[in-house]
């Protein structure tokens, strides 16, 4: 069996890049998001082949299914998850309801948690498998009104370094990568009209060490790195990919 990986949130951004890098790299990819037709426009960029898996990953009857379908059909062999889908909110702490509060962490946490409760039975008889959690640096260090939102990636920090002490005696390896401020659709920058957003790029610049915001390839290759072969000896590591922003 071809050797494949699961891309959450693959419709853009950081997921639609990954799911690239990794089929660069020789893997068959399953793409899991809510856009069938993004996917499908991800899917041809995708030269080792690309299974469409359309699913809202809240409706936790619908990511059963779709789990279950992959599990069950044993056409490939799974060898990687990539948990990166999630939603981004910014609250004061008089606005955090309990709404915005349930939708972070059930998006950002809970489905994640429930992919990989899915596939580790899988890959315990499989012999082994990688887990990369895409977190963030405020998961980190929060910044601003974002507390949701970053106390929803801290916990994926911390579930991560679990895993990698569970999954271990099993050749299950997890790991968690830390993106910084990265050009995608999750931030409200992205979107703006060409003068007006390198003017946004041009005061973020000066964030940055390393003098530039991110690009969804730069978290995509240590996203490929942590989940193959690369870093057999790797597990339980938290990579910041921030251009160095969470040193200031």
């Amino acid at each position: 069996m071809k050797k494949a990986a699961l891309i959450t949130g693959a419709s853009s951004g950081i997921g639609a890049a990954t799911a690239i890098e990794y089929s660069k790299n020789g893997y068959f990819v399953y793409l899991m998001a809510r856009n069938k037709e993004r996917l499908q426009d991800v899917a041809l960029k995708c030269r080792q082949g690309a299974t469409l898996v359309s699913c809202d990953m809240t409706d936790v009857a619908a990511l059963n299914k779709r789990l279950d379908e992959m599990l069950t059909a044993k056409i490939h062999r799974i060898e990687v998850i990539v948990n990166n889908a999630g939603i981004y909110e910014t609250h004061s702490t008089e606005e955090g309801s309990d709404e915005i509060w349930r939708r972070q962490f059930e998006a950002n946490l809970l489905a994640p948690v429930r992919v990989v409760r899915a596939f580790f039975p899988y890959f315990k008889n499989l012999g082994g498998g990688s887990i990369v959690n895409i977190s963030s640096t405020l998961g980190m260090r929060p910044q601003g009104p974002t507390s949701a939102y970053a106390a929803s990636k801290a916990a994926m920090i911390n579930w991560t370094q679990s895993l990698a002490f569970e999954g271990g005696p099993f050749n299950i390896r997890a790991n968690c990568v830390c993106p910084g401020i990265v050009d995608t659709p999750i931030h409200s920058f992205h979107g703006l009209e060409k003068s007006k957003k390198e003017e946004v790029m041009e005061k973020m610049k000066s964030l940055q060490p390393l003098g530039r915001i991110g690009t969804p390839e730069d978290i995509a290759r240590t996203a490929y790195f942590l989940g193959s072969d690369l870093s057999s000896w790797t597990t339980g590591a938290v990579v910041a990919v921030d251009g160095g922003i969470n040193l200031t």
